[in-house]
């Protein structure tokens, strides 16, 4: 199915792109929207992502800290050392 472009500078642009390409200008005009649907898609992720990774921040600043103890942290590394070794 052929590809009909009415405007004159998107005629131009999809006509420079697949010259740019060595493609059709049906194939140039569809690897630009797919590219641009992809980069928008990225964008909305990284965009949920971020927020969701700032309200982890605020909920962690919410909590009160306490020191981790030395037992606490040789049970994390995997450290049992008995009295007298």
């Amino acid at each position: 199915m052929a590809l009909h472009i009415e405007d004159a500078e998107v005629n131009r642009l999809a006509t420079t792109l697949a010259k740019l390409d060595r493609t059709t200008k049906t194939e140039a005009v569809r690897r630009a929207l797919a590219q641009t649907l992809d980069a928008r898609r990225r964008a909305v992720k990284r965009k949920g992502f971020r927020e969701f990774a700032q309200k982890l921040v605020l909920e962690a600043r919410e909590q009160p800290v306490r020191p981790v103890t030395k037992q606490e942290m040789d049970d994390l590394w995997g450290m049992h050392i008995v009295d007298g070794d």
